[in-house]
């Protein structure tokens, strides 16, 4: 699967289903075999303060008591994933919407007690991933995943979910479409490249914290199975110069051990 290329948006997009729907639709209108992971943190926080569930976060993971999983499920997994297919299909896209359960695609340990129902990718099984790329199809992930054993449904944060996707089938590239043009440094520059040394430091300072986190530990992941991995602003043409073997964004080739 070294030519596909793992994609993850964010949970305004998979609400929105905006530019960046666009982005994946001309990856796929230009023969990339592709894989899109999403999120909808934003979503599942307005739905849960509906329902009179009050969020709460740690080391920018969502706190995840029964439920608030159950929420989390029934919108990423549901309204959000449909949402971001959807789009993909109107598009001319052939996405098929699945979460981390279908085919016991991802198996996850619980990350700590002080987040409840929220695991960490310890497994994938990539293989119906691979029947849906070989059949010219565009898996459109939704986090989620089984606790071995207990068969519990966990929480599972979603730019994890790209990073231990794009490590397992080693693919060409992961790109992280955000907001936000890449890291930046504490003098608010844009840093171009991260090894693990360098990345881990910041995290120490506190110069890479919340929800960038994640991102940064993901791409660390896929980097480690020769995956070319980078944080990059929604819009313009950073994807293309990525896949052009360009730099853009905050890109991370190799985790130096």
């Amino acid at each position: 699967m070294r030519s596909t290329v793992v994609v993850k948006v964010g949970g305004s997009v998979a609400g929105q289903a905006g530019t960046d729907a666009e982005i994946v639709a001309a990856l796929h209108d230009s023969g990339t075999p592709l894989v899109v992971a999403h999120g909808g943190g934003p979503l599942v926080g307005e739905w849960s303060k509906k329902l009179g569930l009050e969020p709460r976060f740690e080391r920018g993971l969502r706190v995840t008591d029964e439920p608030t999983r159950d929420v989390a499920l029934a919108v990423l997994a549901g309204l959000a994933n449909s949402r971001l297919v959807a789009a993909l299909v109107q598009r001319g896209v052939p996405a098929v919407g699945i979460s981390g359960v279908d085919g016991g695609l991802l198996r996850a340990e619980r990350e700590g007690s002080e987040l409840g129902l929220v695991g960490r990718v310890t497994l994938v099984d990539s293989s119906l991933l691979e029947e849906l790329i070989d059949c010219g199809r565009v898996p459109v992930i939704a986090p989620a995943a089984l606790e071995p054993g207990t068969g519990e449904i966990l929480n599972v944060n979603a730019d994890s979910v790209a990073g231990a996707v794009a490590a397992s089938i080693g693919a060409r590239l992961l790109a992280f479409i955000t907001d936000v043009p890449g890291v930046r440094g504490r003098d608010g520059k844009l840093i171009p490249s991260l090894d693990r040394a360098s990345a881990h430091a910041l995290v120490e300072d506190g110069t890479i914290e919340g929800g960038m986190l994640p991102k940064v530990e993901a791409c660390l992941l896929a980097a480690s199975a020769g995956c070319r991995a980078a944080i990059i602003a929604s819009g313009g043409d950073a994807l293309e110069r990525l896949l052009a073997g360009g730099s853009a964004g905050t890109v991370i080739e190799a985790a130096a051990e």
